[in-house]
């Protein structure tokens, strides 16, 4: 059968169980709360017509760092594959099998042309979020531009779309018309923290330390409560703290943060503040050892770039050098091969970064040229601009030793 889900799309599925799921996987997906992977799991696991449902999860596994190779991840690609027969379903699992080969741009380019045919908000949004994965700006504002287009305030989901074009704009420094829909996605959900990251974001880059506090402190028994995005919404306000000098808060919201890093991109939070701090001449203490640590369950994993910046911070900054030396090693080799935009990313623009980041406490000037070689190619990366920033940042520090 085939039925509208929330937004209107149509959804291959045997049963309106499945229907039901995607909805809710969805709502708590964008509301950043709850497990959409385990409300998924009965749908995806016995509905032979559900294609979508596997898609969901096989995407956001990959955006979430799982290795390429995970099992679940195999097993995700083949009930989509199998399951596919709608063109929408085929375009999905197509754009699916692109993501798994480390081909992460074409996926989203894949998905990005499903968002343009018809409205289809999951496209959009899968779109959406690969492109901030491989750090591109012009490609996600285009993406948000179209979908704009095609929706208006009184298609379910407008909210949701305006909420990711004002990040998209806020990226490419278009701060006023960012601020503009941001605020409007954000008065029509009050719980859209995408909405909310993205207005965020503008007083980040205005460096508009009022605007940000209140904004973010205003929120903040709304914010802490959506836990899939707490800890870099603590980050961002991290930030403006460290900006008014609030060094002993910021290391005190650190500490609290830091009992359950969980994630790898909650971990990648908790680098960036410790790096941050230290480049502030704060004294961490043994911080750094107790977060290289926490890093089992994801540090060999080896997909995200952003992810593998941020794990090599702290196994730079951990006194373990003998676990450091094998996360290095590990990281170095899991690339050697292959012409994947993943495999060259990593090559060309992750291994040069952090082997001159390695080398900053010997030789500072060698450093300064490592960082400088890569030039732009440091978007590749992933990650916002304000996340990147780190990087400019620790230049500016090397070059006064």
């Amino acid at each position: 059968m085939t039925e509208d889900d929330q937004w209107g799309d149509p959804l291959s599925a045997e049963r309106p169980s499945s229907v039901q799921a995607w909805n809710e996987a969805w709502s708590e997906t964008l509301h950043f709360r709850g497990d959409p992977f385990a409300t998924l799991e009965s749908a995806n696991a016995g509905d032979a017509e559900f294609a979508l449902g596997p898609v969901f999860c096989g995407t956001y596994r990959v955006l979430g760092a799982a290795r390429l190779d995970d099992p679940s991840l195999a097993v995700d690609v083949l009930r989509a594959t199998e399951r596919a027969r709608s063109p929408r379903d085929l375009g999905h699992v197509e754009a699916l099998q692109l993501l798994t080969a480390g081909e992460f741009t074409a996926a989203g380019d894949r998905w990005d042309a499903l968002a343009r045919d018809r409205r289809d908000f999951a496209a959009v949004r899968f779109a959406h979020d690969v492109y901030l994965h491989v750090g591109d700006d012009a490609r996600r504002l285009a993406s948000s531009t179209a979908a704009m287009k095609m929706w208006d305030g009184g298609v379910p989901g407008w909210n949701h779309v305006a909420g990711m074009h004002a990040f998209s704009l806020e990226e490419a420094g278009c701060y006023d018309e960012a601020e503009a829909v941001g605020t409007e996605a954000l008065g029509a959900d009050p719980l859209d923290t995408w909405a909310l990251h993205a207005l965020a974001h503008v007083h980040e880059m205005r460096q508009d330390q009022a605007a940000a506090l209140d904004l973010l402190r205003g929120r903040q028994t709304t914010w802490t409560e959506q836990t899939s995005l707490a800890t870099h919404i603590w980050w961002h306000l991290c930030l403006r703290l460290m900006a008014g000098q609030s060094f002993d808060e910021v290391l005190a919201i650190y500490d609290e943060l830091a009992e359950d890093p969980r994630t790898p991109f909650r971990f990648c939070d908790l680098a960036s503040l410790l790096w941050r701090l230290e480049l502030a001449d704060v004294a961490v203490g043994d911080r750094w050892d107790a977060l290289a640590a926490s890093a089992d369950a994801f540090e060999t994993s080896h997909t995200s770039a952003f992810v593998e910046l941020h794990l090599a911070l702290a196994h730079i900054r951990s006194s373990d050098q003998r676990r450091a030396n094998r996360f290095f090693e590990s990281s170095r080799t899991a690339h050697a091969v292959g012409d994947s935009e993943n495999n060259v990313t990593f090559q060309c623009v992750v291994e040069p970064l952090v082997d001159a980041l390695r080398s900053a406490h010997d030789d500072p000037s060698a450093a300064v040229v490592g960082i400088d070689a890569i030039g732009s190619s440091l978007a590749r990366v992933g990650g916002s601009i304000a996340q990147r920033n780190i990087i400019p940042l620790t230049r500016r520090t090397l070059q006064t030793q």
